[in-house]
């Protein structure tokens, strides 16, 4: 909880700064919208570290391949960097370029996910 409070005091703080820069330096502005996203997940790592951790012992204890956990926490991380880089984008006002971002984040997550989809394939076609 407290994460959460330091995260969002930064954000508010650095926007409120951005506002008053982004009249006279829109490029700055950008800059500094793109660092504070930074601080944000810097400032998270702790509790992305634990809930990973956490995430890695149900499946140890459920007995899952550490090669499906693998897609699970790449497509996610996949998903984050997308997020964040199309909302830069449109910040900037480049909404055209977030789009493109977003597809081509949707396509590497479904390239990520190929392995366990061919994995299901050969259960169901095992069963038939």
């Amino acid at each position: 909880m407290s994460i959460l409070i330091k995260i969002a005091a930064v954000a508010v703080a650095g926007t409120v700064l951005g506002l008053v820069i982004k009249k006279n330096s829109p490029e700055m502005a950008l800059m500094l919208t793109v660092s504070l996203a930074l601080i944000a997940l810097y400032l998270a790592f702790d509790t992305i570290k634990s809930v990973t951790d956490f995430i890695k012992s149900l499946a140890d204890a459920a007995k899952i391949s550490p090669a499906v956990l693998t897609i699970v926490f790449k497509t996610i991380g996949v998903s984050i960097v997308t997020k964040l880089s199309a909302d830069v984008c449109r910040d900037a006002g480049q909404s055209s370029v977030a789009s493109g971002i977003e597809l081509a984040g949707a396509f590497t997550a479904l390239y990520i996910s190929l392995p366990l989809l061919k994995t299901v394939m050969g259960m169901i076609e095992s069963l038939v």
